[in-house]
């Protein structure tokens, strides 16, 4: 799998990934500029009483548990609440 078709497939199930109840209002996922293996994925929880970093870490770790085109990939992954 190229790395647009690995972002493709994981944005779309960011969009739908829920932790803690909290479901994102916003979500960026872009191949780095700078490394040709690591995929940037930016998720804005608006109002979400969850803490982002935790958000981050669970979302992450379902990316590459379930979503097969996102193996053999690097990630950066951030959340963002208010």
């Amino acid at each position: 799998m190229d790395i647009n078709g690995a972002v493709s497939a994981i944005e779309a199930y960011v969009k739908g990934f829920a932790f803690s109840g909290a479901t994102p209002v916003e979500v960026q996922v872009r191949p780095s500029g700078d490394d040709i293996d690591v995929i940037k994925i930016w998720v804005d929880l608006g109002s979400s009483k969850v803490d982002p970093h935790a958000y981050a870490e669970a979302l992450e770790a379902a990316v590459k548990k379930d979503v097969k085109e996102a193996a053999g990939f690097k990630f950066h992954t951030r959340a963002e609440g208010a």
